[in-house]
């Protein structure tokens, strides 16, 4: 009976184990891939505003935050960097912000890159 007992047991460990390493590190991964994805479309689709002329980042990599509707444009444009070139360089979004204090600036009036 003990014996019965101890393989059960020993069974039931194993199983578990599997469930566990098959539903818990899985999902992991999916929410990595998931975000990996996720973000390469949300760079794809700003470079593809940068070509039609409404994406004018004044860092590099460009800021999220105006593509994302969280800043002055709500249209999925940025004019930072025209900001920077008017000498409105207040008037950047946070994260461009953020980016030209760490010196990530690429504004092409590199001369107005300082907050």
């Amino acid at each position: 009976m003990k014996k019965l007992f101890l393989i059960s047991s020993f069974i039931f460990i194993i199983i578990a184990s599997l469930l566990f390493i098959f539903t818990i590190v899985p999902k992991q991964e999916n929410f990595d891939t998931k975000r990996e994805i996720l973000l390469n479309q949300l760079y794809e689709n700003i470079e593809g505003v940068k070509e039609m002329g409404k994406y004018k980042c004044c860092i590099e990599p460009p800021c999220t935050m105006c593509y994302l509707g969280d800043w002055i444009w709500d249209d999925g444009s940025c004019y930072c960097d025209d900001m920077i070139k008017n000498g409105e360089s207040d008037k950047v979004c946070p994260q461009c912000k953020k980016g030209i204090e760490e010196g990530k600036c690429t504004s092409t009036d590199g001369g107005l890159c300082e907050l």
